[in-house]
């Protein structure tokens, strides 16, 4: 948890304030029973009237000191409130730093990153787990200081008052430690086991609330509640068993700070050894008063100790969690120069290109070559698991190569940095995700100062714009979280326009044409040709109508590249195209397919 402290630099005046201040309040809380023996002592002892009652300046001296202890009261609440204050602010403070710290890391990993650690942990990890540690900052601070103050201050009154009393706090204090040292001992691995069953639960939770719909279709309600029910008892039990653990403890500090308030009375009566009260010495009775008090002052302050021990166990399991997140270095990074500019603008080549997950058994691609040129389309068809999204995910660098080079504009994209890459890339991923926001927001996403009018531009070749007139905001109309205001097919389209308005030299859309039906995705692709002719695209899709008119097809199979070449061609040399041709399309649909495509084609060189 030490490592975490370095986010209270930023607030460290506020905090040099906070520990005065607290010194200072852990002191005067000790000037209390002080002023309360000098009270004891006068009525005790003090001069009297011939009729017994206190002399006026008994009664003087009485009042002098009262001013003073409501002074000092009113000096500690003041201090208080001003503590609270600061000490909200220091934890809020540290708080909203450490989550965008993990914000940041999180939004630069790669998926490599995000599977070792899961989403659901992230999630835990920026809410409970920061909430833990920011929660023991709020009290530590407080604690950490007026604790051990109290407990020297009090201890060397005590000693200056009467050390032989203080002989019952020898034997006190040791048995509390004792206790606070064992519990603290048997509670930190639970807090660890609390911490992975909320990832759990919040797995659990997260799967249920986004399959509701599939979880429904299949009529496994039961499971499904069944299985949060088993996740949310783990979790209960262990919290009811760390609850057992911690639980005797602020008793047993209780009952031995009333044994040791007894045990000074008693003390105290055994030295007065039978002396009537009426012939004791005032000064004796207001020390062991004051004796009393500071016993209670130093027990508070073991109660106080065993809380934040209590607190740690879980702060510090929490803040490993934190450390591993901002402490895990990303597998795609970026080198310190970035790459010379180039002549050549939108090429992609892969050279010899072979790529394994991490722990795979076998490579998910094998020595791909290919190149795409600006001004062609490239698509990439296969079976399942062939590898095709895996090829265009290392073009952004979501994944490195792992032997062999992928070259944009002749450049290795290692040698860009992230940004730089990216920037001449415009990416639309399988399942098109739109933000919260409105539809203008999403669009400008790539290119934060596009026009209206390249917008428009934009959503007329996605076949959007139809749509976007129907609602009165046009532009402007909400979308809610995730665009579930829209059907697939709107969301598909508004994420191809949202690629398009950036103008990359790069596009690559990830079977990004499957929620269209068949007319809207003949236009769409009629559209887009003429939209990018400078720039280059690669198209990953399943339907065989989509890449059909492509000036370069990819087909994959097994890893591996098995042809290459335009559609006619390829259903010449390549059995694996072949076979995907006709488990889709019979002879007359392959050509009426053709013969629509160049419809459209000659209808949209007409128009223009």
């Amino acid at each position: 948890m030490l490592k975490l402290m370095r986010y209270l630099k930023s607030v460290w005046w506020q905090l040099i304030i906070v520990l005065t201040l607290l010194t200072v309040q852990a002191y005067l809380q000790l000037e209390l029973p002080t002023e309360m023996s000098a009270i004891t002592k006068v009525v005790t002892s003090g001069a009297r009237n011939l009729d017994g009652t206190l002399t006026a300046a008994g009664i003087n001296e009485i009042w002098r000191v009262g001013w003073i202890m409501i002074a000092i009261a009113g000096g500690i609440a003041l201090i208080a409130i001003v503590v609270s204050l600061l000490n909200s602010y220091i934890a809020a403070n540290f708080g909203r730093r450490v989550r965008a710290d993990i914000y940041k890391a999180v939004t630069n990993y790669s998926p490599t990153e995000f599977d070792k650690i899961g989403t659901a942990s992230l999630i835990t990890r920026t809410t409970n787990d920061v909430s833990q540690v920011q929660q023991v900052i709020l009290m530590g601070i407080r604690i950490i200081v007026v604790s051990p103050v109290t407990l020297v201050v009090a201890v060397l009154k005590t000693l200056n008052a009467n050390a032989q009393l203080a002989l019952v706090l020898a034997i006190a204090l040791p048995i509390v430690t004792i206790v606070v040292i064992v519990t603290f001992i048997f509670a930190a691995p639970l807090f660890e086991k609390i911490q992975r069953e909320i990832d759990r639960v919040t797995l659990v939770f997260r799967e249920g609330l986004t399959g509701v719909r599939v979880i429904r279709a299949f009529n496994q309600q039961k499971k499904e509640a069944k299985r949060f029910d088993d996740a949310n008892s783990s979790m209960t039990d262990i919290t009811i068993k760390v609850g057992r653990t911690v639980s005797f403890v602020s008793p047993i500090i209780s009952i031995i700070m009333e044994l040791t308030y007894l045990g000074i009375f008693f003390y105290a009566f055994a030295i007065m050894d039978g002396t009537p009260l009426s012939a004791v010495d005032g000064n004796a009775i207001g020390t062991t008063m004051a004796v009393a008090q500071y016993s209670q002052q130093i027990m508070m302050s073991f109660i106080m100790f065993a809380m934040i021990f209590i607190m740690v166990p879980r702060a510090s399991a929490s803040a490993k969690r934190i450390n591993q997140v901002l402490e895990l270095k990303p597998s795609v990074n970026d080198l310190k120069s970035s790459s010379q500019a180039t002549s050549v603008k939108g090429q992609v080549e892969f050279k010899d290109v072979t790529f394994s997950f991490p722990q795979a058994s076998a490579p998910t691609l094998q020595h791909i070559n290919f190149i795409a040129k600006p001004g062609q389309i490239t698509a990439i068809i296969g079976s399942t698991g062939s590898g095709k999204s895996t090829i265009i995910n290392l073009i952004p660098r979501f994944y490195d190569a792992t032997e062999g080079q992928v070259l944009v504009d002749n450049v290795d994209v290692r040698e860009y940095t992230q940004h730089d890459l990216r920037d001449k890339i415009g990416f639309v991923p399988q399942q098109a995700l739109l933000f919260t926001g409105s539809i203008k927001d999403n669009l400008r996403f790539g290119k934060a100062d596009a026009t209206e009018e390249q917008m428009w531009e934009a959503t007329d070749v996605a076949q959007a714009t139809h749509f976007i007139n129907k609602n009165a905001d046009k532009l402007d109309t909400v979308v809610s979280q995730g665009g579930k205001n829209f059907s697939g097919g709107q969301k598909q389209r508004l994420a191809i326009a949202r690629a398009l308005v950036k103008k990359p030299e790069i596009y690559i859309f990830d079977d990004a044409f499957s929620a269209l039906d068949f007319k809207t995705d003949i236009k769409l692709r009629t559209a887009l040709r003429e939209y990018t002719k400078q720039s280059s695209v690669l198209i990953v899709a399943q339907r065989v109508t989509t890449i059909i008119d492509a000036d370069n097809i990819i087909v994959l199979n097994e890893s591996k590249i098995v042809g290459q070449g335009k559609h006619k061609d390829l259903l010449l040399s390549c059995d694996v195209y072949r076979e995907i041709v006709f488990s889709q399309l019979d002879p007359d649909e392959i050509n009426k397919t053709m013969l629509l495509g160049k419809q459209a084609l000659t209808s949209e060189g007409g128009d223009q």
